[in-house]
């Protein structure tokens, strides 16, 4: 069974720092072990690495500069999605506090000051909408 995965997970630097946030070796290989996992990054897709941080405010995410880039995200969503139905993939691993891949918690600016919202990222809410099951990484650790 394949299973998209969140790409700076696997340990590809493709955050918008530049770098990744890989999981422990262990839980890599117990999902390789389950899944054929495919790699991706719905925010490189669309948008330089490194970039801006950007957040949550209202609908939209505004990168730190005060550029909407709405658009750009919902472009990586829309690949996302594209790639699972091309490739039959029913599950997406994301990483949390993404305004893209996020599961549970999403970053955010709420009357001024940063937070994490419970609320998922924008590529993790359309895939769930299509039927796509979701994973956090938080709870690969009792994988």
């Amino acid at each position: 069974m394949k299973a998209m995965i969140s790409k700076c997970m696997l340990g590809f630097p493709c955050r918008y720092d530049g770098k990744s946030k890989p999981l422990d070796k262990e839980i890599i290989e117990k999902l390789n072990q389950k899944y054929d996992l495919v790699p991706f990054c719905p925010e490189a897709f669309a948008l330089p690495t490194p970039r801006p941080a950007a957040r949550f405010i209202g609908d939209e995410i505004i990168d730190i500069n005060g550029v909407n880039k709405t658009q750009s995200f919902k472009k990586g969503a829309k690949e996302a999605l594209k790639i699972c139905r091309e490739e039959n993939i029913k599950i997406f691993i994301g990483k949390e506090k993404s305004p893209s891949c996020g599961v549970k918690k999403t970053s955010a600016y709420i009357n001024g000051c940063e937070c994490k919202c419970d609320a998922p990222g924008f590529t993790s809410k359309l895939l769930k909408e299509e039927g796509i099951e979701l994973i956090s990484e938080w709870d690969l650790t009792s994988f």
